[in-house]
């Protein structure tokens, strides 16, 4: 009250001030009082944080922004938002940052990517290092929420956190499901005028790219199949098989090869690791949707047809795809050629390779997601990524006995294999995932971590 009663003057004038500016600029004193709120929420609980940013990409493209004269999704302002505010809370708080092994590999690649740019920019326009420093922010602030995740775990926010992630794969499921029904042909909707590949008759989501969207289905399931496994009351395992059968039918309407493919990968490990029926299940899921579905099948012998071509000693011709695929590839592997030490900068791949189509939206790097890494940061960058990845497969494989260990240990296997076929590692929802879930793996929060 004596605060109050000393400050009262100035706290009328301030009350004034903002009735005021309310009457004449509704809009900003109402986005003022959004992140006024946002931030104290997040300084009270960075938690919050990592929930309102998982959550963040469900909006997909629909959230796409222009910031600065640069496209960016929602989430490219929540998650710097997080990790600045968490920084601070530190700070104020007067909290050393701790670094184990996985995270001093982390900061060190990030260090990495941003001397490669610097070195990068000496040879570039202005308008090029722009873009390139945006991809290299988004990076940062998306790889930062590891630190915060790994800062903030506890075995109630874990399990909070594997929850929501898997609510996001309803929302992004069921988001998937709706959109399909009003547009399962992008070229009739006049996406394709705007960029976007035709995708007739296959589930994209929100994220209108039905391999990212199939690669995430993939990425938690894995989390899911390790929660099922590990769940002993019945009416939780129930209820999981439930969310399985909504991730497992929205993936096979994708109708993506590379996720079918890091399905088996995540669903094989989990199997070796820790219960063969779960192969047996699996195996007779796929052929039930096989003999289901006749798209099913002709993508199934289609990858097959794929794996088989790649083969020197094979006759098989590629289809279309997988020979853009391959082209992307060999493109990549040029790049790299070219930058072989710290590459091209992170984030100006785009300015070293040649365009088949400047309005695609699939030109900013190569389909291999380690490719990327080995072009934008070169062979210096790429070591230090691997022994990143390395680290945290160590880490989940001696935590294996746990949920989040076990997924981990499975999602990341699956989604290796998928960012081989398609730059999913490098895309900011799944890397949103894969970091935050790193994060929670690291912390030392994860003992009997199952519910």
């Amino acid at each position: 009250m004596q605060i109050l009663e000393k400050h009262k003057i100035s706290l009328s004038l301030a009350i004034l001030a903002l009735g005021t500016s309310a009457v004449f600029y509704p809009v900003v004193i109402l986005l003022f009082i959004v992140v006024a709120l946002f931030t104290y929420i997040i300084f009270r609980s960075p938690t919050i944080g990592i929930i309102i940013s998982i959550l963040a990409t469900t909006i997909g493209e629909f959230g796409r922004l222009e910031i600065f004269g640069a496209s960016a999704f929602i989430l490219d302002l929540i998650a710097p938002a997080v990790l600045l505010i968490w920084l601070i809370k530190k700070l104020a708080k007067k909290e050393s940052l701790n670094f184990d092994r996985s995270g001093t590999m982390l900061i060190l690649f990030i260090g990495i990517a941003i001397f490669s740019l610097l070195l990068g920019s000496l040879e570039v326009a202005i308008a090029e290092i722009k873009f390139s420093a945006l991809h290299l922010i988004r990076f940062i602030s998306i790889a930062g929420l590891f630190f915060v995740a790994r800062d903030t775990a506890s075995k109630r926010n874990i399990s909070r956190i594997i929850n929501y992630l898997l609510l996001t794969g309803i929302l992004l499921a069921l988001g998937g499901f709706y959109l399909f029904t009003i547009f399962p042909d992008f070229t009739e909707a006049g996406l394709t005028e705007l960029g976007w590949d035709p995708h007739i008759g296959r589930l994209s989501g929100t994220w209108f790219d039905p391999n990212l969207i199939a690669g995430a289905f993939t990425f938690l399931l894995a989390l899911l199949g390790s929660k099922l496994l590990l769940q002993k009351k019945l009416s939780k395992k129930i209820i999981l098989l439930l969310v399985a059968g909504i991730l497992l039918t929205a993936l096979f309407l994708t109708y993506s090869r590379s996720g079918l493919l890091a399905l088996g990968v995540s669903g094989l490990l989990l199997g070796l690791v820790q219960s063969r029926k779960l192969l047996i299940g699996l195996l007779v899921i796929g052929i039930l949707g096989i003999f289901v579905s006749e798209r099913l099948a002709e993508r199934v012998d289609e990858l097959t047809q794929s794996v088989s071509s790649l083969s020197s000693e094979s006759q098989q011709v590629l289809d279309p795809t997988a020979e853009l695929r391959t082209e992307s590839w060999q493109e990549g592997l040029r790049v790299w050629q070219e930058n072989p030490i710290f590459g091209t900068g992170y984030g100006a791949y785009k300015f070293h390779q040649n365009f088949t189509s400047e309005d695609s939206h699939a030109v900013t790097g190569s389909d291999s997601s380690l490719l990327n890494v080995a072009a934008m940061t070169g062979t210096i960058g790429l070591v230090t990524f691997l022994i990143f990845l390395f680290s945290l497969v160590k880490d989940a494989w001696s935590a294996r006995k746990t949920t989040i260990g076990l997924g981990f240990l499975a999602g990341v296997a699956g989604l290796l294999v998928h960012s081989i076929f398609v730059n999913s590692l490098l895309f900011p929802p799944l890397m949103l995932y894969f970091f935050i879930v790193g994060g929670l793996l690291v912390s030392k929060s994860i003992i009997n971590s199952n519910d």
